[in-house]
């Protein structure tokens, strides 16, 4: 919503043919905007509200920058703290709210239970929301009013697990532990198409309950299948213990362990420790990039969360706020309610096909809402901290 104030003229002498035709109209001659409000549709209760938590810091970020070097043409931007507790039905009822006003978009919702409840009411309303944390899957079935931070899955992915294969030589068979959560399984299968284009073997994959509290059972069922190498598909701290009990096990062969991305998290690094040290993980963002906008970045994630370095996902939605901010200055948007659809979907058309976008950490371009040219890099674990091993683009395979 935009805080708005209206500016009428008072005519004090009407002609008598204006009586004659009908009441006068007072005529909006001016509109003020006093501040844009982008509401962000997020999860600060609840399991996942760690996760929230930075993504929202992220938004936060990146509107007191843009406020600091002078707002959106010189109009101040607020980042909306909206909390669903990651209940669907509550998601109904805050994009119900939205839809109704003035906001010109909206950051979420996350996550992906929340996103099919809610999404389609913006699609009916014509509403953009950026889901800039789900796979292209689940956030292609509403665009044009929604966006993807990330190519289809089957066609990205699976360059990190081939990049990882060809890192960590002499491996025939595979197993992966796979949770059954939002877009994990989806993840887990475009890495099986790695391991076909690269003639490794798939073993029987391992099922991770999400209530899992005990993964003894776990390993014995994967390890007991001879792998060369495994991959885990599952949440950070679940990834942490599995790992743990693998090394009590025996397994020492730590670089022929690939983490997916969605478990770089502080979790996986705070349970794991030194039992981590040699095992690769991939990721859409590169922690050791250095430039002076990712320094102050990370520098003050890290004040702000005692020291720990910023989340694979903490970037998105600070791109995000970044990217509406440029497409209202680009269409000349003004937040008036009277040119309020008009100015939704040139904000949404701009997003969803900008050219070179200046991120955070790279700068890529969108085509009707999907990324085409953005990086994955693979990475090593060693005391904490991940050493990057490779950048990877589909024109490296």
């Amino acid at each position: 919503m935009v805080k708005k104030v209206f500016v009428f003229f008072l005519i004090l002498a009407v002609p008598a043919a204006v009586f004659a035709s009908g009441a006068a109209e007072p005529v909006e001659e001016d509109f003020v905007l006093e501040q844009w409000e982008i509401p962000f549709l997020n999860v600060l209760t609840g399991p996942i509200a760690s996760i929230g938590e930075y993504l929202q810091w992220g938004a936060e970020r990146a509107a007191e920058e843009i406020n600091a070097a002078g707002g959106i043409n010189g109009v101040p931007v607020k980042v909306l703290r909206i909390d669903t507790g990651m209940d669907p039905n509550q998601g109904v009822v805050e994009m119900s709210k939205l839809v109704e006003g003035d906001y010109i978009a909206a950051l979420g919702p996350v996550p992906e239970p929340v996103i099919m409840a809610s999404m389609p009411i913006a699609v009916e309303n014509e509403f953009y929301s950026m889901t800039a944390t789900t796979s292209y899957e689940y956030a292609a079935e509403f665009f044009p009013w929604s966006v993807s931070w990330f190519a289809p899955t089957e066609e990205r992915l699976p360059y990190a697990v081939q990049a990882w294969v060809r890192e960590a030589p002499g491996m025939n068979s595979v197993v992966q532990f796979v949770e059954n959560y939002g877009p994990w399984p989806g993840m887990a299968a475009a890495h099986d198409i790695a391991l076909d284009k690269e003639g490794l073997t798939r073993l029987d994959t391992v099922e991770v309950p999400q209530d899992a509290v005990t993964f003894g059972p776990l390993i014995v069922r994967a390890l007991d299948q001879n792998p060369d190498g495994i991959i885990f598909s599952a949440n950070a701290e679940k990834v942490a213990k599995m790992i743990i009990e693998l090394k009590n096990r025996g397994w020492d062969d730590m670089d022929k362990l690939l983490v997916f991305n969605s478990a770089d998290d502080a979790p996986l690094y705070t349970t794991g420790g030194d039992a981590l040290d040699g095992v690769m993980i991939y990721n859409y963002i590169n922690a050791g990039y250095t430039s002076p906008r990712w320094d102050d970045f990370k520098a003050a994630y890290e004040e702000d969360h005692d020291g720990l370095s910023p989340p694979s996902l903490s970037t998105h939605y600070y791109d995000a706020v970044y990217m509406l901010a440029e497409a209202i200055e680009a269409t000349g948007a003004t937040g008036n309610p009277a040119r309020l659809a008009e100015e939704r979907a040139a904000v949404a058309e701009y997003c969803n096909n900008v050219a070179n976008f200046e991120g955070l950490m790279f700068s890529w371009s969108m085509e009707g809402g999907v990324p085409t040219d953005k990086p994955l890099y693979l990475f090593q674990i060693f005391g904490g901290e991940k050493e990057l091993v490779s950048e990877i683009r589909p024109d490296d395979f």
